[in-house]
């Protein structure tokens, strides 16, 4: 059962992990406070044995509070998969200690991502599953459902992966949908106010427009009940359509850093 309506009315605790999804097939917020505005989200889905972690964070800033977090729920042990959704050390950077807790962890992630995370210290022989660019690896849970998993390429790696959580219809996006935020709550109330945190980081981490409207084409016709993003808040459904809307039609990097010219503007207009 969706209780990210049931936060918002009551209000959320996050000196501990807030669940957002109840039931046989749970999903928890499981990342850490933080002074930076650049803060991180960590998230566990539990599922019978199959206990899947994503985007744990870093060594230095955010292990020892995740690994409490998800102690609290499981056995760390437990852990049985970690979802990279890319490879930035803010988002796998703690990977070589999950895996000294747990040999036998799988780590899912894209091929060009798993090229690069055992630079970070970990060996070379984990269990793997490839996350494959053709948008056709899924997870299969034992309540019956599955962890769909959905490449952005460019949004900000070259193979950036996403994952659409069937189950509760959560959608965990990574970096895209983003934001740094100063005053940093877990849960959006106020879409146009969010909005305006989610503009610069998109501006400035995102390939192209290009590359946002492809993605949003890809993602709407799931059935969305809310986006969780590893930085900034999670959206809430009543907010979905707006956020995917929105991005679909901000210009960003190269359209800023390299913009059209007018003959290619006119060209373009007229095509329309």
């Amino acid at each position: 059962m969706d209780q990210i309506s049931s936060l918002m009315r009551n209000g959320v605790n996050t000196d501990e992990p807030v669940l957002l999804y109840s039931g046989d097939h749970q999903v928890y917020w499981v990342g850490s406070e933080e002074a930076s505005p650049f803060r991180c989200n960590a998230y566990l889905i539990v599922d019978g044995d199959v206990r899947v972690l994503f985007d744990p964070g870093s060594t230095m800033h955010h292990f020892p509070q995740v690994k409490k977090r998800v102690a609290s729920i499981i056995p760390p042990e437990s852990v049985t998969h970690i979802v990279l959704h890319h490879q930035d050390p803010d988002v796998s950077d703690s990977l070589p200690e999950w895996v000294k807790i747990n040999p036998e962890v799988t780590l899912v992630a894209t091929p060009r991502a798993r090229v690069l995370l055992p630079y970070f210290g970990f060996p070379h022989d984990v269990k793997w599953l490839d996350a494959s660019p053709n948008d056709n690896t899924v997870l299969e849970l034992p309540s019956g459902s599955v962890l769909g998993f959905i490449t952005a390429p460019f949004l900000h790696f070259p193979e950036a992966l996403t994952t659409f959580d069937e189950a509760s219809g959560f959608l965990l996006t990574g970096d895209i949908f983003a934001a740094i935020d100063p005053a940093w709550k877990l849960l959006v109330s106020d879409w146009e106010t969010h909005w305006r945190s989610v503009v610069p980081f998109h501006v400035f981490y995102m390939a192209s427009n290009r590359a946002l409207a492809g993605y949003i084409d890809k993602v709407a016709p799931f059935p969305i009940k809310a986006i969780l993003p590893q930085h900034g808040s999670v959206i809430p459904e009543q907010h979905v359509r707006k956020a995917l809307e929105a991005l679909r039609e901000l210009p960003c990097g190269v359209d800023l850093l390299y913009p059209a010219s007018n003959l290619e503007s006119a060209i373009s207009a007229l095509l329309k």
